[in-house]
């Protein structure tokens, strides 16, 4: 994720969508964070409870992510994956 120096308000998602997703819920969670700081007592048992969610959606996504990268080791997927970007030897 980059920040424009500029502007901290701007951002710029980079990399796959599922990154981008989680960038954007790690962003929100930080805006959240920052909210709490200056909260009604209802809002921040409301931002409370939002950045919870977003922790668990964070955690949920990353423990998928971590999954799919074990269930390809295991399939022999990801050694064919390594496979390709090595470079071929002269005959």
């Amino acid at each position: 994720m980059d920040v424009e120096p500029s502007d901290p308000d701007t951002f710029t998602l980079t990399g796959a969508y599922e990154n981008r997703v989680l960038e954007a819920l790690r962003v929100a969670q930080h805006q959240v964070r920052l909210a709490q700081a200056q909260a009604a007592p209802r809002m921040l048992s409301a931002l409370v409870g939002l950045e919870d969610a977003l922790s668990d959606q964070i955690a949920w996504l990353e423990n998928a992510a971590e999954d799919d990268k074990a269930d390809a080791e295991e399939s022999g997927e990801a050694e064919r994956e390594r496979q390709t970007w090595r470079p071929l030897r002269a005959a």
